[in-house]
């Protein structure tokens, strides 16, 4: 089983929780950042490993829309 941990800001949380249960991946969230940011692990097997690169891949792009809201 491999792992992968994910800090997700709060205010990307729901629509980063939305993508994790859609993949049905097992996950914890095992705690917070200094900055608030939740810690969420990830367990998967090898060949899930796409779907783990989907969320990384989801979860930067939430990020950079966020960031484009805060400077308008």
């Amino acid at each position: 089983m491999r792992k992968a941990e994910f800090e997700v800001p709060q205010e990307a949380m729901t629509e980063f929780a939305d993508e994790l249960v859609s993949r049905n991946l097992n996950n914890t969230v095992t705690g917070t950042t200094e900055d608030g940011e939740i810690i969420i692990e990830v367990e998967y097997d090898k060949d899930e490993s796409d779907e783990v690169d989907e969320l990384e891949s989801i979860l930067e792009k939430i990020l950079v829309e966020q960031e484009e809201e805060n400077e308008e």
